[in-house]
């Protein structure tokens, strides 16, 4: 089979939410923090922004004819896949509109349909978010920590941690509101399993804590994703979470856990057909309104991260 020489650019644009990591929104229309007025506060409880910053350590990025789980032998992922970019490190990538991202040189692909893409990040990524409410919030720092709360239009990430069940739970604030002027800085996310711990009763909740499947519909396109949390030798994670006694019930993942990576395996919307007249591949990241300004008791207390879309092309 003939290999075709391909343009070498990852080109992060902007467009609606469809990939989803984790925290799911709700059934319901979720509105944009820009449309809230007066003070009013979200019927669903929360409202959508795009980060000012995401970034993501990326491991690999792959074109495949089929699906690859975390099951998938070496051997027949080969056969499967292409390699777009790897790195046994990890690359930083703010994924965040009008980034670009240089892939793998010497790139080239075998002449086929390509149905898959997967993604390999690792399980800490960072979220910087800040959004001018059209009136003042307050940010329920009291609820958290015990200290004073913070009110104003200007509503920003502090720099706490988001670190959903894993050890210990956070215990302040992600959110400082302001009067007058952002000081956002980034949160640092740790996702090291899935499931939404909504419940009185987190046991209950989270069905799968390393493997789930997503599936979205959004402008007429449809994004089914299989995501798995991968220890440091890329096999599945399992057996390393114990859950506490008494309510909330909220899993803890050891301390000597190896949770490394999140891999995903997407179907993709449009599949990729490379042939001998393909002259570039273009692959995108949506991250728009990928953020959410989380409402409780009247106050914003928290902020969230709900996922992407990658979109791969071929001209």
């Amino acid at each position: 089979m003939k290999n075709i020489k391909l343009m070498k650019a990852l080109t992060v644009f902007s467009a609606a939410l469809v990939f989803q990591i984790f925290s799911a929104t709700g059934a319901q229309a979720v509105p944009k923090c820009s449309t809230l007025t007066g003070g009013s506060i979200p019927a669903g409880g929360e409202c959508l922004t795009t980060p000012t910053s995401l970034i993501f350590k990326i491991f690999e990025l792959s074109l495949c004819t089929d699906a690859v789980t975390s099951e998938t032998s070496a051997s027949d992922k080969a056969a499967l896949c292409q390699t777009l970019f790897s790195s046994s490190t990890g690359k930083d990538v703010d994924l965040t509109p009008g980034s670009v991202f240089s892939m793998d040189p010497g790139l080239s692909l075998v002449e086929d349909t390509y149905e898959h893409g997967l993604l390999k990040i690792g399980t800490t990524f960072s979220m910087t978010t800040a959004h001018k409410f059209s009136q003042a919030y307050t940010s329920d720092d009291s609820g958290w920590t015990g200290a004073a709360d913070s009110s104003g239009s200007f509503c920003y990430s502090n720099g706490n941690p988001i670190n959903p069940w894993v050890e210990t739970l956070s215990n302040k604030s992600q959110i400082t509101c302001s009067t007058s002027a952002f000081s956002a800085l980034p949160v640092d996310i740790i996702m090291k399993m899935f499931g939404d711990g909504g419940t009185s009763d987190r046991l209950s909740s989270f069905q799968m804590n390393t493997e789930i499947q997503v599936e979205n519909t959004v402008g007429g396109l449809t994004a089914k994703s299989n995501l798995y949390i991968l220890k440091n030798d890329s096999s599945l994670s399992t057996g390393d979470v114990t859950y506490a006694a008494s309510a909330p019930r909220q899993p803890i993942v050891g301390a000597s856990h190896d949770r490394e990576y999140i891999l995903a395996d997407q179907t993709l919307a449009n599949p990729v057909v490379i042939t001998g007249n393909t002259k570039g591949l273009d692959v995108q990241f949506n991250v728009t309104d990928s953020a959410s300004f989380n409402f409780a008791s009247g106050k914003i207390s928290e902020i969230a991260f709900n996922g992407l879309l990658f979109i791969f092309s071929a001209n």
